[in-house]
C-alpha cells in the first residue's frame, strides 16, 4: 500500500467517523469535552458583565487574512458566532470591533443572522481602522468611552494586543486572548493569565458552543490521532525487523 492510498484511507475513515458520531450525538449522549479554566472564566465573566450592565468587548483582529496566518480571520468569525448566540437578550452591552472592512462585513452578516429572530439596532459592530495602529487607537478609544466588564482578543493582531489587554485590566475588565501572531503570543504570555496558544486555539469554538457536530469532530480527531500514533509505532517496529 502506497502513502497516497494510506492517506485516502484516513480521509475516508474520518468522513465515516464524523457521520457516525454526528448522528449519535444528535440523538443522545455527549462527548466529554476538554476542560479549559481560562475559557470557563472568560465565559462566566462575560455573563457577569452583561448582567451588571457593563460592556463585553470583543476584538476580531486587525486583518482578515495574512500570508503567515491565513486562518486567523475565519477563526475570529467562528468565535463571534458562538459569543453572539449566548447573549440574545443583551445586544446593547456587547461590542464587536473589526480592523478591516471584510472582517466587519462578514461579522455583520453572522451577527444579523444570529439575531434575525430578535434583531435590535443597538447591536454594536464598529470598524476601528484599516491599519494595525488605527485598530489599536480605535479600540482603546472605545474602551475609554465605556469601561468593559470583559475584553476578548481574537483573530490576527501583533504585540500591540498586549496594550489592549493591559488597558482592559486597568479599567477593571477581565482580559482574554486567543490566536494572534507568534510575536503577539510572546508579548501576551508574560502579561495575560487567560491566554490560549497552540492547539487550544482551535478548540475554542467548541468550548463555547457544545453542538453535536463539534463534539463529533472532536472525538473523530482523537480517534484518528490515536490511530496515527499506533501506525507510526507499528511502522517503526516493522522497519527495525527488516
Amino acid at each position: 500500500m502506497t502513502w497516497t492510498e494510506i492517506g485516502w484511507v484516513i480521509i475516508g475513515l474520518a468522513v465515516v467517523l464524523l457521520l457516525f458520531f454526528s448522528l449519535l450525538f444528535s440523538r443522545r449522549g455527549r462527548y466529554a469535552v476538554r476542560v479549559n479554566p481560562a475559557v470557563n472564566a472568560f465565559v462566566k465573566q462575560r455573563v457577569r458583565s452583561l448582567e451588571g450592565g457593563k460592556q463585553s468587548q470583543v476584538a476580531l483582529g486587525d486583518r482578515f487574512w495574512s500570508r503567515s496566518y491565513p486562518a486567523l480571520g475565519l477563526h475570529a468569525l467562528s468565535v463571534s458566532a458562538s459569543l453572539a448566540e449566548t447573549d440574545l437578550g443583551a445586544q446593547e452591552t456587547q461590542v464587536f470591533a473589526a480592523g478591516t472592512g471584510e472582517l466587519a462585513l462578514f461579522a455583520r452578516q453572522i451577527l444579523c443572522g444570529t439575531y434575525q429572530g430578535g434583531y435590535s439596532s443597538a447591536l454594536n459592530l464598529i470598524l476601528t481602522g484599516p491599519t494595525p495602529y488605527a485598530f489599536l487607537a480605535g479600540f482603546l478609544g472605545e474602551m475609554g468611552l465605556h469601561s468593559p466588564g470583559s475584553v476578548g482578543l481574537f483573530g490576527h493582531y501583533g504585540p500591540m494586543g498586549a496594550l489592549i489587554l493591559e488597558a482592559a485590566q486597568i479599567k477593571g475588565g477581565h482580559p482574554f486572548a486567543a490566536a494572534g501572531s507568534i510575536s503577539a503570543q510572546a508579548a501576551l504570555f508574560l502579561t495575560t493569565r487567560d491566554l490560549l496558544i497552540g492547539e487550544e486555539i482551535f478548540l475554542l469554538p467548541g468550548l463555547m458552543d457544545r453542538s453535536p457536530s463539534l463534539q463529533a469532530a472532536w472525538i473523530s480527531e482523537d480517534i484518528l490521532r490515536v490511530l496515527l500514533i499506533t501506525l507510526l509505532v507499528v511502522a517503526c517496529w516493522w522497519l527495525q525487523q527488516d
